[in-house]
């Protein structure tokens, strides 16, 4: 009989992931596509089916290329990022389910797929992690998420105060004060921690809960990506049209997400669609396209003001 709870799940604005401690060691387990982390990303098809996950994500990225044949946005049935609406009630309409979800009972289904990932044994118990900004309100609604998934016991745990039990259990010199910098998909925590005797005590915290990766994107998006589009092409009348330039907005965001991901590890990353991935012709009649060579210089000079913001963050932290 278990005696502590050895399930973790790190509940995320953009992907979600659940771990378990074996053998003393925490490990991810993989998702349904073998992946260490699924997009926290849910749909409603037609037949009232419920995809999570990978699936859903392509279906987001299905619906909105087709957006661009006619510049119409479609009433959604997928949805993403609801993490950040958490305890705010915000509804979120289906016309395929003909109802309003709450961001807590989408939530809900993200931690079920994460728990249908445990197959030798029934998940009662878990950690879930949280912002370190996340109110109690938000906090309220992540517990809540978490019973409409079916979890008998739930407990909180910052997520700063997550990165810093891993790094602690392999860290060398574990004893004094940590600062750790948490850059999230669509969260910034920044943490003052103090670790004495292998106790960790969070002496302070300051955060932003509308900081992270998204804002990476949204950067290459519209400093690279559709400057380069009004220079090739004659779009003025969709850059102008603002429902229309959010729809292109969205369609490209794909692209600058993998150019965020591959400059990770790569020096350069061509920005590249096929012919037919925009589906809608210019003012001249022509199809536009992408081809963008990028580099580490350029994605520094995009996103040096975003890290700024969580650097200032740091900042006021230390000093206070």
């Amino acid at each position: 009989m278990r005696t502590r709870i050895d399930y973790g799940i790190d509940l995320g604005t953009t992907n979600s992931a659940i771990a378990r401690i074996e053998n003393g060691k925490p490990v991810i387990k993989k998702s349904d596509m073998l992946m260490d982390t699924m997009p926290s990303c849910i749909s409603y098809n037609i037949k009232k089916d419920i995809l999570v996950g990978q699936s859903a994500f392509g279906k987001l990225k299905t619906d909105r290329t087709n957006a661009l044949k006619h510049f119409r946005k479609e009433k959604s049935n997928t949805f993403i990022e609801f993490k950040r609406t958490m305890g705010v009630e915000i509804p979120y309409s289906s016309s395929n389910m003909s109802k309003d979800f709450s961001s807590e009972e989408l939530s809900a289904e993200i931690l079920l797929k994460l728990k249908s990932f445990i197959t030798d044994e029934a998940v009662k118990s878990i950690v879930i992690t949280v912002p370190a900004k996340f109110t109690m309100v938000q906090k309220d609604a992540t517990v809540k998420a978490g019973k409409l998934a079916g979890f008998e016991h739930i407990e909180l745990l910052q997520e700063p105060i997550a990165a810093s039990m891993a790094y602690g259990l392999d860290a060398d010199n574990k004893d004094g004060m940590w600062l750790v910098y948490d850059f999230g998909g669509g969260t910034f925590d920044a943490a003052l921690i103090k670790v004495e005797d292998g106790i960790m005590k969070v002496v302070d915290t300051e955060g932003d809960n509308w900081l992270g990766g998204k804002n990476l994107d949204e950067a290459i998006v519209d400093q690279i990506i559709l400057p380069y589009m009004e220079k090739t092409f004659a779009i003025n009348d969709i850059l102008t049209d603002k429902d229309k330039k959010d729809i292109l907005r969205d369609a490209v965001k794909f692209y600058a997400e993998e150019c965020k991901i591959q400059m990770s590890f790569k020096d350069k990353h061509n920005i590249l669609t096929d012919l037919g991935d925009l589906p809608f012709e210019d003012e001249n009649g022509e199809e536009p396209y992408i081809d963008i060579e990028v580099n580490q210089s350029l994605m520094e000079e995009t996103f040096a003001p975003i890290f700024q913001k969580s650097i200032d963050i740091c900042k006021d932290l230390l000093k206070r």
